[in-house]
């Protein structure tokens, strides 16, 4: 008799999560199936029954926020200004950084990820159409050196295990008010370029 599908797609859940417990104890490249499947208490069989590969676990763990990041980018994409692309861009990377706090804290930095979703011609065009809402056409090297600060402390005090306490609400708010002073100066030095 077949496995119910339901069944298969809890067994799916629960690897997902013992997956995402033990990269965030070893790193996705201290982590092996074996290990995973200890975790589980099944064979290295059943790990494969539910993934191909390690990097396919990986990438179902990050998806879910990469889902989220494309129904973003569509948002701020039909906005009529860079301006306005930028600004939803970022305020919508916080609440994702914030909702998605242990994914963020596993994968922001990890080269293991990195290497995984530039590898996969999805993750990468999401990537790269995220990365021009927040650079705007043209950015000069103050734009990028900003856009970079920004997106950096946004997934860094998500990561901060200091930060582990701080209320979502509070830690939102507080990430999008350093924002938009940041963002704010991008604005002014643009209008004072323009003046010259």
């Amino acid at each position: 008799m077949a496995k119910p599908v339901a069944q298969r797609g809890f067994a799916r859940e629960r690897l997902i999560e013992a997956a995402l417990a033990l990269f965030a104890e070893h790193g996705v490249s201290g982590t092996s199936l074996q290990m995973i499947a200890d975790r589980l208490g099944v064979s290295k069989a059943a790990v494969y029954y539910q993934f191909q590969s390690k990097d396919d676990i990986a990438l179902a763990v990050v998806g879910p926020v990469f889902d989220d990041l494309v129904r973003l980018i569509r948002i701020a994409e039909s906005l009529p200004s860079p301006a306005a692309r930028r600004e939803t861009a970022v305020s919508g990377l916080i609440e994702l950084a914030v909702r998605h706090r242990r994914v963020t804290a596993v994968f922001h930095g990890d080269p293991t990820i990195e290497r995984i979703c530039e590898s996969r011609a999805e993750f990468k065009d999401t990537i790269e159409r995220f990365a021009g809402l927040l650079l705007g056409p043209e950015p000069d090297a103050a734009t990028r050196i900003t856009i970079s600060m920004v997106s950096a402390g946004i997934h860094g005090c998500c990561s901060d295990p200091r930060l582990a306490d701080v209320d979502s609400a509070d830690l939102r708010r507080v990430l999008l008010g350093c924002s938009q002073r940041l963002l704010g100066a991008i604005d002014a030095g643009s209008e004072a370029r323009q003046v010259q």
